[in-house]
């Protein structure tokens, strides 16, 4: 929910949930029809990350549907939510016709929403064809490696279940932070066969995707400098194919508008071989201090 920006250097993360029980949190308890619970983490202090509230919630919806696959999904990040306590996700039915099933769900903690989300199913096995292909860039192979953070707002690092390549040239000169930059990304081998992987797409489609609104524009020629924060509004996405979880996947990013507090940015995933998995949007809420010589207010 909360995606702060790295203003530091890099460094190794250490410790931290074993890939294992990383994907055990994508286990959902059924407590009650169409109620599931997902599991806290205990002595793990901070806020929960939103891309994996949101992926939970899918998987919640996805226990009362049958015979369709997610193609859609629109979620908006209320409060913060705790990493260390359980979550309840109440499933509301709101349609189930022939080619299509919807449902919202409620993410509570506290008796308080802290996410609602909106997603749909199709029974329709056609993918899509026609699209505009992928940038030109190396191949994970050729690209250095994202080493993320050492602390990750005081939460389980999401990078405890992925592994990252920076493309070369996509940190936008003059403000190179890894962050900002298009991935390669890859899921644990242990982890990627065990859960769904639209689930998994929506966890990895929140890692990085607010940075992006901080890289160079015309008004901005230096990237947004005065930004030391973003907090995620609202998350989308659209699924257009099956994403290859078990290799690389090339998530492209663009920041398409931004404002004095607010900001949207865009994402494309593909598989390695150039299909296209799943289109992303977000709005964040940007978090500044204010510019040499202006005042507060």
């Amino acid at each position: 929910m909360d995606a702060n920006v790295v203003t530091d250097e890099n460094i190794a993360v250490p410790g931290g949930l074993l890939p294992g029980e990383m994907a055990g949190l994508f286990r959902l308890e059924a407590v009650e029809v169409d109620m599931f619970r997902a599991r806290g983490v205990p002595g793990e202090p901070g806020r929960l990350f939103g891309g994996q509230v949101a992926a939970q919630a899918l998987a919640a919806a996805a226990g009362t549907v049958t015979g369709a696959r997610p193609h859609s999904l629109h979620a908006y990040f209320l409060r913060p939510g705790d990493a260390s306590r359980p979550v309840l996700f109440q499933v509301d039915r709101l349609h189930d016709g022939r080619a299509f099933r919807r449902r919202r769900v409620s993410a509570i903690q506290n008796g308080e929403p802290i996410l609602s989300l909106e997603c749909s199913f199709t029974a329709d096995t056609s993918d899509a064809t026609d699209y505009r292909a992928a940038p030109p860039a190396p191949g994970p192979d050729n690209c250095l490696a994202y080493v993320p953070r050492a602390k990750f707002g005081g939460r389980p690092s999401p990078w405890h279940l992925l592994s990252g390549r920076v493309v070369p040239g996509t940190e936008e000169a003059p403000y190179p932070l890894a962050t900002t930059a298009d991935l390669w990304l890859r899921v644990d081998e242990q982890v990627a066969p065990a859960v769904a992987p639209a689930v998994l797409l929506t966890y990895l489609s929140d890692l990085t995707l607010g940075a992006t609104m901080i890289r160079p524009t015309r008004q901005y020629p230096a990237g947004r400098q005065d930004v030391t924060g973003l907090t995620s509004l609202d998350h989308s996405i659209w699924f257009h194919h099956p994403a290859e979880v078990c290799d690389w996947l090339f998530y492209e990013k663009s920041a398409m508008a931004a404002g004095p507090g607010r900001g949207l940015v865009t994402g494309r995933i593909f598989n390695r071989d150039g299909t296209l998995a799943a289109s992303v949007a977000q709005e964040a809420l940007l978090h500044s201090r204010p510019r040499p010589g202006t005042k507060e207010a």
